[in-house]
């Protein structure tokens, strides 16, 4: 009997207050009365800003480096495995077995923010009957960004920096996935590079293959470095290196501006990684690049600050840049060192840019 009535009263004692604040509120609401008036004549009207809308764009998922931006060749410069070598250096493979080609990083290269770079050992030989080479050569290949897409009777600019012990007997290719079909290929023969040499041509592709690879080979026996190697299609947007698809999408929206190079991107998981837009200006070679940390991958900063500002111009676009503020989303700077980010954001205003 005691717990009914506990029961009975608990439940007595929630009507009461259900009642009490259920009155004052339906009082309260009989007790107001609002209007809202809405002038819709031109009178009031007012011309939208021109530059309300526009693109955010964020280096995520690979929307620019493998994207956006036309270069097929990932880790163009070996430096994704870090500056210690020897390094991993994801995603060249190696063509051949280790009793034919020994692969490896050095800290021998010629530009001085990217150090490493890569060493063919080539154990075997064509005319060595003890350790010939196979049919098709040794060395090594690139598969791009989830593969090269090559079509037919495109033309790809080619570069490369190659040092060699002795002259060089070298076959550079655009192949399928499992080299067997044959794109574009060109020959660089009878030349000895004791020092740091750049290598450009031009490779027209005779067939199409979405899935395709970028490979050097050879079957003479010596040592060959290989540092920033790039394939760039020749018919980029307006020719300033961004894919002629995507960029005419952008350019088809007709943005007010184009903010860049993202929000989490240019913070930072830690303040190394930080995007800092002095390292990613000058020669593509000689840009350090650096690792995405907040989405996991290398950027080598071929799409750096200047490119951005190219595109905002090609796609008549307003350039709102996104400045690093000394905050990653670990770690932050010493206050102290403040003023040179904000000296930097300074700059951009004289040059008519937004610095948010």
């Amino acid at each position: 009997m005691g717990l009914n009535w506990v029961l009975f009263g608990s439940l007595l004692y929630t009507l009461i207050v259900f009642l009490h604040w259920g009155g004052f509120a339906i009082g309260l609401a009989q007790a107001q009365s609002a209007t809202f008036n809405v002038d819709a004549s031109s009178k009031s009207a007012r011309a939208m800003p021109d530059n309300l809308f526009g693109i955010f764009f964020e280096e995520i998922n690979h929307a620019g480096a493998g994207g956006l931006w036309a270069e097929l060749v990932s880790n163009r410069g070996f430096e994704a495995g870090g500056k210690n070598t020897p390094s991993i250096f994801d995603p060249w493979v190696q063509i051949g077995n280790d009793s034919n080609i020994i692969l490896s990083t050095e800290r021998i290269s010629t530009f001085e923010r990217n150090e490493v770079a890569l060493k063919l050992e080539v154990l075997c030989d064509k005319s060595d009957k003890s350790n010939p080479c196979p049919s098709q050569g040794v060395g090594v290949y690139n598969p791009g960004f989830w593969g090269m897409n090559i079509e037919r009777g495109k033309v790809y600019n080619v570069v490369l920096y190659i040092m060699s012990v002795k002259s060089v007997d070298i076959s550079v290719s655009l192949t399928s996935s499992d080299g067997s079909q044959s794109l574009a290929q060109h020959s660089i023969k009878g030349q000895k590079f004791s020092s740091w040499s750049k290598v450009e041509f031009k490779l027209r592709a005779r067939g199409t293959n979405s899935n395709s690879r970028l490979q050097i080979t050879t079957s003479k026996s010596g040592i060959i470095w290989l540092d920033q190697l790039s394939v760039m299609p020749s018919d980029t947007f307006k020719g300033h290196g961004f894919r002629n698809d995507l960029a005419s999408m952008l350019a088809d929206l007709k943005p007010g501006f184009l903010r860049f190079p993202g929000g989490s991107y240019p913070q930072g998981g830690t303040l190394m990684n930080a995007f800092r837009w002095k390292s990613t200006v000058g020669p593509w070679e000689q840009r350090p690049g650096h690792f995405n940390d907040i989405w996991n991958y290398w950027t080598d900063d071929g799409l750096g600050f200047f490119e951005f500002l190219q595109l905002a111009e090609d796609i008549g676009a307003l350039p709102v840049w996104v400045i690093h503020n000394g905050i990653s989303l670990n770690d932050q700077i010493n206050p102290s060192s403040l003023p040179s980010f904000v000296k930097a954001c300074h700059y951009t205003h004289l040059y008519k840019f937004f610095c948010p």
